[in-house]
């Protein structure tokens, strides 16, 4: 049988896309995309269709997470702009998702045509995801086409980074070359005079210090260094912490791990030995004000050696073009072994091995049901940790060796939780799902459990009822905060999969246990009755500092308005 000289755009670029590890896309059909998803439909990726582009981008977003890459289809104008939020997020988090958007017929153009979706000015689109992508392209000539798609490829994994491709319906169908093996460039490279110089300087620093520490941080996930990470832990010796981001990066049974940094859940055994440590390396860590606790940087930043993902920051000096890969390489040699006491951890939750008593006919308190949590979770979860009081205490698990931790600890985005949830549910089926969500964040993307439960997946939801906006109520409360009171525990019997239980007692809630392990099979969405006011501590400090800070404000603009 002969093979075809020719393909088509459309065929190119579903062909691509499973190349490079796209094993599944997210996206709602439209009219200017319909073409290309025909060509999805024809390829080896599998389509999943989503309630709205939202929920689709943060799916995607999820499976990336999960998988290494992901991928989002939808049309123009009222797709794609729907779905900038999640690309944004994706953006600031690091996350691969390569972005394809139907567009207008390139046909049309010339004409100046008020088409549908649009405003009028067919490159509005393209202009927004320039500044929301590493890379953004609009497919118009088929010739080029498929160098633009390998183009856009390889910069979303390398940058680790989403990427925009927009097909022009007219587009899908039109014939280019026939691809060649796709060939990717996953590492950055290093420029070898600041490699050595980083290097250099950093184990001068490390090695005169006494009480070093190790911060680990979510691109040591995102380019494939975890591994790395644990061999630089293990050859020298550090004491480590981790960002709120970057939970669950080693696993937390390890004997060096302190705890998570920083953040409203920060661990007190990871902030005491940030105190007293003489020097810190961060390698990987995105310094957000969440992962600092609300500060915009460590106590001391002349102790600070920035380790990122293409350059190093050593005190002042910064270092450009220097890969994180090869940095941690080359530190590793030159540093020597530090023989460090035995490490003290301090559980927020108690100690895991330790048994949890369950009193029945007790009302379920927030510090109860985690802390029953901090013994349920298994080696074979994923946990997924939604914005807000959900995630500041998902962070005080102590998970066990092959749990993962996913959540959106810098871009903080409500309602990512649900659709997550789908995404790393396809990305990963023989891992049970184990989800974190309040009731607010909830009702945001609620429709994407319909998703869940026409695919017959079988996470594990609890929904944290405390009716409302918990984490914008501690810090202003008013009617803006309240919700409707949705009947949550019966939306499975509503979209035809699973089942919910509501539970106000721990006798409740351990009965939802009992029969979620049961039927390890289905859904179970168990919604958890908690009093409005009834949250983590750190979530509590932040409400009393943004009150604190209101006075200050008020001022501030009252003298401006004077002068």
């Amino acid at each position: 049988m002969k093979t075809k000289k020719t393909a088509t755009v459309g065929t190119y670029l579903a062909g691509r896309l499973y190349e490079a590890g796209v094993k599944h896309i997210f996206g709602v059909p439209g009219d200017y995309v319909l073409e290309f998803f025909q060509c999805l439909e024809e390829s080896k990726v599998k389509v999943v269709t989503n309630c709205n582009e939202l929920n689709a981008g943060y799916a995607a977003d999820a499976y990336a997470r999960a998988n290494g890459i992901g991928a989002v289809c939808v049309t123009y104008g009222v797709g794609g702009l729907s779905l900038c939020n999640a690309t944004m997020g994706s953006f600031a988090e690091r996350v691969p998702v390569i972005t394809i958007s139907g567009g207008p017929p390139t046909s049309e153009e010339k004409y100046q045509h008020l088409l549908h979706h649009t405003i009028g000015d067919m490159k509005r689109q393209l202009e927004v995801y320039q500044k929301a992508t590493e890379y953004a392209v609009i497919l118009t000539n088929p010739e080029q086409a498929p160098l633009q798609i390998d183009e856009a490829i390889r910069a979303c994994v390398k940058s680790k980074r989403p990427v925009y491709i927009e097909i022009p319906r007219d587009l899908a169908f039109a014939p280019c070359k026939k691809p060649a093996p796709l060939k990717l460039e996953p590492a950055i490279k290093s420029d070898k005079a600041a490699l050595k110089e980083a290097v250099e300087e950093a184990a001068a620093m490390l090695n005169k210090s006494k009480r070093p520490l190790a911060l680990l941080g979510v691109e040591l996930h995102r380019f494939g260094l975890r591994k790395e990470a644990a061999s630089f832990i293990a050859r020298t010796g550090y004491d480590f912490v981790t960002t709120l981001l970057g939970k669950s990066i080693i696993p937390e049974d390890h004997p060096r791990f302190a705890g998570i940094y920083g953040s409203p859940a920060g661990w007190e055994s990871a902030r005491k030995l940030e105190q007293r440590a003489d020097a810190v390396i961060g390698l990987g860590a995105l310094m957000t004000d969440i992962h600092l606790g609300g500060r915009l940087t460590f106590t001391d930043p002349v102790k600070m050696i920035m380790a990122n993902s293409d350059s190093v920051r050593i005190k002042n000096h910064i270092y450009k073009n220097v890969s994180l890969k090869d940095f941690m390489a080359g530190l590793k040699k030159a540093l020597k072994t530090k023989k460090a006491p035995p490490l003290k951890r301090e559980y927020p939750l108690g100690d895991p091995k330790k048994p949890f008593r369950v009193k029945p006919p007790e009302k379920i308190t927030h510090e109860r049901f985690y802390r029953r949590m901090n013994r349920y979770i298994r080696d074979e979860n994923v946990i997924i940790a939604e914005t807000g009081d959900s995630m500041f205490s998902a962070a005080e698990l102590y998970l066990p060796r092959r749990t993962q931790f996913i959540d959106q600890a810098f871009y903080l985005s409500i309602g990512y939780s649900v659709p997550a949830t789908l995404g790393v549910k396809i990305a990963m089926p023989g891992r049970r799902t184990i989800t974190f969500v309040g009731d607010g964040s909830f009702q945001v993307t609620a429709q994407e459990l319909s998703t869940i439960c026409r695919h017959k997946l079988n996470p594990v939801i609890f929904l944290i009822n405390n009716d409302g906006y918990l984490v914008e109520r501690v810090m202003m409360d008013g009617a803006f905060n309240d919700l409707n009171m949705w009947k949550y525990h019966m939306l499975p019997e509503v979209f035809g999969w699973g089942w919910g239980a509501k539970v106000k007692t721990e006798g409740e809630l351990e009965a939802a246990l009992v029969r979620a392990g049961k039927e390890k099979d289905k859904l179970a969405l168990i919604e958890v009755v908690l009093d409005k006011w009834d949250c983590c501590p750190g979530l509590l400090k932040i409400g009393q500092s943004f009150k604190k800070s209101l006075p200050k404000m008020r001022t501030l603009w009252t003298k401006k308005r004077r002068t």
